[in-house]
């Protein structure tokens, strides 16, 4: 199998501008080992090499993801921020539902703008409510709960980033995972947060609420878009650094074309009901 070391190499000499790198991954080489997750190719960046799994990266996220959690599920939620990645809060209010008040909280998600700009992503606005505390997920904490530096995880924080951003301005549909939170999926443009149910239910305390966020689609579930269709048959799934078959969706070309084929269908008296 070709290492990890010889992947980012590659990578590291396709984003070369004038000479000079643009993207570089010491830490990940670093803290990588080869994976099993052989023959997969990374085709949109025409690299003949396999995609690596990273368990020591996803450890730091893990973590990360930990911070996260944590703050949103206190008492008096707090705004809190990964720094090139979004922010996330809590929006609370009472509803009166069958002669019972009952307490709605949803998590809100808003992607950050380094991220929207990469592609002119399109991405809801979600102002965090002015009266709201504001954190940042602390290096200094996920180093604690980690065997690695603070430089460590701050620098494998940021190139994995830096690999994230690299995938999308590669065209690249992809799947960010933050453990026991939900998954940021990117599709083209289109931009779904979604969030695992056990967070919801840890977050409201009832099942009544769950069903009603998620039926009246206040709130997605990360079950609907595990399998969200993407152009290329495939998404790229970070911090754990694999490559995930999903349904293709067929492209703006192939909607143009099957239109103009029923189209010409109807104008000699067929109906044009073509599907897969």
């Amino acid at each position: 199998m070709t290492s990890l070391e010889a992947l980012i190499t590659n990578i590291e000499l396709c984003s070369k501008v004038d000479g000079c790198s643009t993207v570089t991954f010491p830490t990940l080489k670093k803290l990588s080992v080869n994976g099993v997750l052989t023959g997969r190719e990374l085709a949109d960046l025409e690299l003949d090499v396999s995609f690596p799994c990273f368990p020591d990266v996803a450890t730091i996220w893990s973590s990360v993801s930990k911070h996260v959690r944590q703050q949103l599920l206190q008492t008096k939620p707090h705004a809190v921020s990964v720094t090139g990645l979004g922010t996330f809060h809590i929006q609370k209010w009472l509803s009166f539902e069958n002669g019972e008040v009952l307490t709605f909280q949803r998590p809100r998600f808003s992607l950050s703008g380094t991220v929207a700009r990469i592609r002119e992503l399109r991405r809801a606005s979600v102002p965090v409510p002015g009266e709201m505390k504001k954190v940042s997920v602390s290096y200094t904490k996920i180093h604690s709960d980690v065997p690695y530096s603070e430089e460590v995880v701050q620098n494998c924080m940021q190139e994995t980033l830096n690999f994230f951003y690299f995938i999308l301005t590669n065209r690249g549909d992809v799947d960010f995972v933050l453990e026991d939170v939900g998954t940021l999926a990117i599709r083209g443009k289109e931009v779904t947060m979604a969030f695992c149910q056990d967070f919801l239910l840890s977050l409201n305390k009832s099942t009544c609420v769950v069903e009603k966020l998620l039926t009246k689609k206040w709130v997605i579930s990360d079950k609907e878009v595990a399998l969200a269709p993407s152009s290329f048959g495939r998404v790229y799934q970070f911090p754990q650094f694999e490559m995930r078959a999903v349904p293709r969706r067929a492209s703006l070309a192939d909607q143009e074309i099957l239109a103009e084929f029923e189209s010409a269908l109807s104008s000699m008296g067929i109906r044009g009901d073509v599907s897969d």
